[in-house]
């Protein structure tokens, strides 16, 4: 699995183009569908093979979704008890390459629930082919 994940991030570094021009279309509809609970709409943005790597244990115990198995972790992000967090979601883009963004978010802002991370995106011929989500630890 780790040469899986390491081949991943090569082709993310390596695939980096001058030219910025990152799909923040996908990514907008897929921050708006993660904040109706929108399932299917979510995964239309989702190459039938893409992967996303979430923490260890978020929804699986080794954070690893790849294909069909997205419809499993999706299915818990926009649950309704996920709607709430997703509603207040605040979300920045910075493109990195032609294929690659940096999405930071936060949800509850300003409130003792507040939450926040940072996802990587690479999409390609308007879909998602690779994602990683990173939740930042919790102020104290």
């Amino acid at each position: 699995m780790k040469n899986i994940l390491s081949a991943a991030a090569m082709t993310v570094l390596l695939g980096a183009s001058a030219a910025y021009a990152a799909d923040t279309k996908v990514l907008d509809h897929h921050v708006a569908n993660m904040k109706s609970g929108d399932l299917e709409a979510v995964l239309s943005d989702y190459a039938p093979d893409a992967v996303v790597v979430t923490p260890a244990g978020m929804v699986s115990p080794n954070g690893v979704f790849i294909g069909k198995d997205t419809r499993k972790l999706f299915s818990v992000l926009t649950s309704k008890d996920s709607l709430p967090g997703n509603k207040t979601m605040e979300t920045k883009y910075e493109p990195l390459s032609a294929d690659t963004t940096l999405m930071r978010w936060v949800q509850f802002k300003g409130t003792p629930k507040e939450v926040s991370g940072y996802d990587v995106f690479v999409i390609r011929g308007g879909k998602v082919v690779f994602q990683t989500v990173t939740v930042n630890a919790a102020k104290k």
